[in-house]
């Protein structure tokens, strides 16, 4: 599986499986891991998020979802 299966301004359904130490939430889509930027998301959720940049093993992205913005510490606005 290749990095063409990731389109850049696409979004997709992204399960958090961990995060690293600047808090961005780290999952994987179709065997690529995407590194979410702005989403100190929770481990074992899902999000829906827009790939913003690929890269030849990685990937980034934002979180897309509006009704429930996040803010600094990581935590949704209900």
């Amino acid at each position: 599986m290749g990095m063409e299966e990731l389109v850049e301004g696409e979004m997709y359904d992204l399960k958090i499986s961990a995060k690293n130490p600047h808090g961005e939430g780290i999952g994987r889509i179709n065997n690529i891991v995407v590194f979410v930027r702005n989403a100190k998301s929770r481990i074992g959720k899902t999000y829906k998020v827009r790939i913003t940049k690929t890269h030849e093993a990685f990937a980034y992205a934002e979180p897309t979802d509006n009704s429930k913005p996040f803010i600094g510490n990581g935590t949704l606005l209900v």
